[in-house]
């Protein structure tokens, strides 16, 4: 969801954990990068067709957890996630995409490097996945 506020757009989204605020009891509200970290961690982690009539949506990396880590494997993580955002999530310029895997345990951790629209200064957003079986 997008505001305005003189000629400042400023996003803002539900926090997903669904958490009161302790003072006023309403909901507590993302605001700008909180709140585009939000939706890309929860972009990222959406496997396709998980989405009831959004089956495109999601970057299906979780299910290469279990692949062999390779640079070839690396490289097609990297193309999932960049066509994701680029699908999805229009607030942003992507910079860059590190992603650092241990194959031993099955995890990998993916480092976002992004900017918003409306700001100038570049955002870094770490998301760790690990296989839990």
């Amino acid at each position: 969801m997008q505001l305005r506020r003189s000629d400042q757009i400023v996003y803002r989204d539900f926090d997903l954990n669904m958490r009161a605020h302790p003072v006023t009891g309403k909901l507590i509200i993302r605001k700008n990068d909180d709140s585009i970290k939000q939706a890309l961690k929860n972009l990222i982690l959406t496997n396709l067709y998980e989405r009831p009539f959004r089956p495109s949506f999601g970057s299906n990396i979780v299910y290469t957890l279990f692949e062999n880590y390779s640079s070839e494997t690396e490289s097609l993580l990297k193309s999932y996630i960049e066509t994701a955002i680029k699908n999805y999530e229009p607030r942003i310029e992507l910079l860059q995409i590190d992603l650092l895997g241990d194959p031993d345990s099955h995890k990998l951790d993916i480092s976002i490097l992004f900017r918003t629209k409306i700001l100038t200064e570049p955002t870094e957003l770490i998301i760790s996945i690990d296989r839990i079986r």
